[in-house]
């Protein structure tokens, strides 16, 4: 293929002039520099030369790339998040690089390191804090390079956006207390620190206000959620779509039913009608991943760090066929009613 030097020569200008005019950052805007410009350019196209992307992207300061960087694609909120943020990238003119990093903190780093090497402009991730790399990323931090978590208020100064429990929680736990329940049980998964305090508040404040006695639990382990069927709780908030897989399984082998009100998200939604639930608390996944990514296009463009929170909600038991299920086979985005 035909070298900027050889262009060059061809057009009668320096090397450097043509590298300028191929990248599009010359900024002479004199007629004689835009006419060695043009001819540059028509040189180039007759002759096939196609300069590199990532080179032109550099040049220019900007990829036009966020990189994602999620645990696993077998997960329906994952896999779902990378095609929304895909879609909604696009929309802005701007390319996703993908890295799977199963749950791995090593994997975690040189995937970073990787996208960084790339010049991505940005960085969106459903890792927990704990799983970053806390040397990269406190640089990272202290340069105010653009991170965006999904998963929730992280250690670092990152922007993130969470579910917001404040007015489905209350609903979930009054609906309790009508059933006659003196004591709730809520259980949600490690890795969400800050957001889980907050929550935890929550819990607390609402059942004192519906004279119910608080229990409130902290999983490191999906396995963790048998001991909850195990200890026959009469009353129970479980977050997480493989919990209460786990925790479902081995109330059937005790013959065991208690009154349980599952966490989900419009994509894991299909997996709740596996089980006979007396309620939902439904947050919003999709709306959060195109919040990520416009929130970090905003950032990458010079917005300070936001941390975000979308409504969560509350459906009964009576409420929840009627929700629409979406099928990711086919489609994977519908309206949060």
């Amino acid at each position: 293929m035909i070298t900027v030097k050889e262009i060059a020569r061809l057009a009668g200008v320096s090397a450097k002039t043509a590298e300028r005019a191929l990248s599009g950052v010359t900024k002479d805007k004199r007629r004689d520099a835009k006419e060695r410009a043009e001819r540059v350019r028509k040189i180039a196209e007759a002759h096939g030369y196609r300069p590199s992307e990532l080179a032109l992207a550099l040049r220019r300061g900007s990829t036009r790339t966020i990189g994602f960087i999620a645990d696993i694609l077998t997960d329906q909120f994952l896999s779902a998040a990378v095609e929304t943020a895909i879609d909604e990238a696009a929309k802005q003119d701007y390319k996703v690089a993908l890295q799977v990093v199963r749950f791995d903190k090593n994997q975690t780093q040189e995937s970073m390191k990787n996208l960084l090497a790339t010049g991505v402009d940005g960085i969106i991730t459903s890792c927990c804090s704990d799983q970053l790399p806390s040397l990269l990323t406190h640089t990272l931090e202290t340069q105010k390079y653009p991170i965006f978590t999904l998963c929730g208020q992280s250690n670092y100064d990152f922007s993130s956006i969470a579910a917001d429990y404040t007015q489905a929680l209350p609903q979930a736990v009054e609906s309790l207390s009508k059933k006659g329940h003196k004591k709730i049980t809520f259980c949600l998964f490690c890795g969400k620190d800050i957001d889980n305090i907050r929550n935890e508040n929550i819990f607390l404040e609402c059942c004192k206000l519906y004279g119910v006695e608080p229990d409130f639990r902290i999983h490191d382990n999906f396995r963790q959620a048998a001991s909850l069927a195990d200890q026959k709780l009469p009353a129970l908030i479980l977050y997480g779509k493989y919990s209460m897989r786990i925790y479902q399984d081995r109330c059937k082998e005790l013959n065991f039913h208690a009154d349980v009100i599952g966490i989900y998200n419009e994509w894991t939604l299909a997996a709740a009608m596996n089980f006979s639930l007396h309620g939902i608390i439904l947050e919003q996944a999709e709306a959060a991943v195109r919040m990520a990514v416009k929130k970090t296009l905003k950032q990458i463009n010079g917005d300070e760090v936001e941390h975000y929170h979308l409504l969560a909600r509350f459906w009964t038991k009576e409420k929840i066929q009627s929700l629409q299920i979406p099928d990711l086979t086919n489609q994977r985005l519908f309206d949060f009613h």
